[in-house]
């Protein structure tokens, strides 16, 4: 029987070790692969959370800014200043936009965010002089060069009483109790990676000039 001799013994167990050690190696590798990879994921994962979130806030903002606008044109044209702000005892309202007359209308048809009025639409690269592409607008159908996008959004006015209570679900202050302001809560809801999420932004605004 061949008997190996010391010298091929050990050649055959460093052979065995560098086996071992590439093998290990391999696996260090890999681990580090993976765990790279991973890092990237959830990199570009924040990063769409984030500019989702960071658009959602701007939309949210809107929503405010066009209420306050609505104000301060109704105190310009001597109004009372929550004209147009609600319809009878509705106080929640989609904001669509007319980029061709650069005009706001106060919609009162969706009472929930989910209702298909609420949809936002973007002008595409195809749009047509005054909408700019990449504009993103509200509206109660979808306009003519544009495709919809993952948020809605919906603003709910309740009134402001004189002792500073909230009437909410379009309730009305009583005549001692007159309305002063109005609060306005203005939300926009996205999905992302099959997930709701909603951003609001609430602020108080009164018949102060």
């Amino acid at each position: 029987m061949f008997k190996p001799t010391a010298r091929q013994a050990k050649l055959k167990i460093r052979s065995g070790i560098g086996l071992i050690e590439t093998i290990v190696a391999m696996s260090v590798l890999v681990s580090a692969i993976v765990a790279l990879m991973s890092m990237v994921i959830a990199s570009a994962t924040a990063r769409s959370a984030n500019e989702y979130q960071t658009i959602a806030g701007d939309l949210a903002r809107e929503g405010v800014e066009v209420i306050v606008a609505k104000r301060n044109d109704n105190w310009i044209n001597d109004l009372p200043f929550d004209t147009g702000m609600y319809s009878g005892t509705d106080y929640t309202a989609e904001l669509s936009f007319s980029p061709a007359t650069s005009t706001w209308t106060f919609d009162f048809t969706p009472n929930l965010i989910t209702d298909a009025a609420t949809k936002m639409y973007k002008y595409t690269a195809a749009a047509v002089s005054p909408a700019v592409p990449g504009l993103m607008v509200q509206a109660t159908a979808q306009p003519a060069n544009t495709v919809a996008t993952l948020y809605r959004r919906l603003v709910t006015i309740d009134s402001i009483c004189l002792d500073e209570t909230i009437a909410v679900s379009g309730a009305s202050c009583s005549a001692a109790n007159y309305k002063i302001g109005v609060r306005v809560n203005s939300t926009v809801q996205w999905v992302d990676h099959n997930y709701n999420h909603s951003l609001s932004i609430v602020e108080t605004i009164y018949d102060w000039r």
